[in-house]
């Protein structure tokens, strides 16, 4: 899933607002946009932060939702 502070037209499969984006160490107010992708570990420069719980669950939702499944 991929991660945008384009938060405008967030309605679509698979998007969700991150509530919390400040504690997820983002700059600005953010969503999740359906774009999985995988990239090698050592190509991650640091961790800016982590999801709240709650975030966590509308993520897993919006994946869902994505792929169809219950």
């Amino acid at each position: 899933m991929a991660i945008t502070s384009q938060t405008s037209k967030i309605d679509g499969i698979g998007e969700c607002m991150i509530e919390d984006w400040h504690r997820a160490g983002l700059l600005k107010p953010s969503a999740i946009k359906p774009a999985i992708s995988t990239i090698e570990q050592s190509l991650v420069l640091k961790i800016l932060g982590q999801f709240c719980p709650d975030d966590i669950i509308s993520m897993e939702k919006a994946l869902r939702q994505l792929l169809e499944l219950k």
